[in-house]
């Protein structure tokens, strides 16, 4: 079950996009961040609706795909959030997982 539906965070952006404050529409939908709201915008902006479907939360990804995540965000020089906008991810955290694992065990870190 996801704690937002697509048709919530749908009309979200829509009312962000329409000139409501993201720290009103935290407020309104007991959203504990505001980074939550402005990521979703992001997400519709570059992909559109497609942004904003929730996701599984189980997903696995191969270590050649984490590799791939932690090299573009070096040479880019990006932010986790950015990071996770350009390769469609839900979440900048999973990022910082990733990286952390790989850093204290390198590429063996990064396997399941």
């Amino acid at each position: 079950m996801t704690k937002f539906n697509l048709e919530l965070r749908i009309s979200i952006v829509t009312q962000y996009l329409t000139g409501i404050s993201s720290i009103q529409l935290a407020r309104k939908y007991h959203i504990a961040n505001i980074e939550t709201i402005l990521l979703w915008v992001h997400h519709f902006n570059r992909f559109g609706i497609a942004g904003l479907k929730p996701r599984p939360m189980n997903l696995e990804y191969s270590s050649e795909f984490k590799i791939e995540v932690l090299n573009w965000k070096q040479q880019h020089q990006a932010s986790l959030s950015e990071t996770a906008l350009h390769f469609n991810l839900s979440s900048p955290s999973t990022i910082w997982q990733w990286q952390r694992k790989f850093d204290l065990k390198g590429l063996s870190g990064l396997n399941r």
